[in-house]
């Protein structure tokens, strides 16, 4: 079936989907959500869905086991290392 080729994910039940939302990227993300939309034959709205989900059920298995606050201090420290300039006002205080 056309569009479907290596696609094994289940149906979206429309009835389901009721609410919208609005994210922002850069054009460097875009471009590269754009790009995996492509290589997997699915629509770009699919995808973000598809890893929204995919990430959420990371989160309930990293809360269940007790380590999802830590996960997000580690990613917090990690960020802080990349990108000083944006914590510099908190190294004044």
């Amino acid at each position: 079936m056309a569009g479907q080729k290596g696609n094994t994910n289940k149906p979206i039940d429309k009835d389901a989907l009721t609410k919208r939302i609005t994210i922002r990227l850069s054009p460097e993300e875009l471009k590269e959500v754009e790009d995996m939309a492509k290589i997997l034959e699915i629509s770009k709205t699919r995808l973000i869905r598809n890893m929204t989900l995919a990430g959420l059920e990371d989160a309930r298995i990293l809360n269940k086991i007790g380590v999802l606050k830590g996960a997000k201090l580690l990613y917090d420290f990690k960020e802080r290392f990349k990108h000083p300039e944006k914590y510099q006002n908190l190294q004044e205080a």
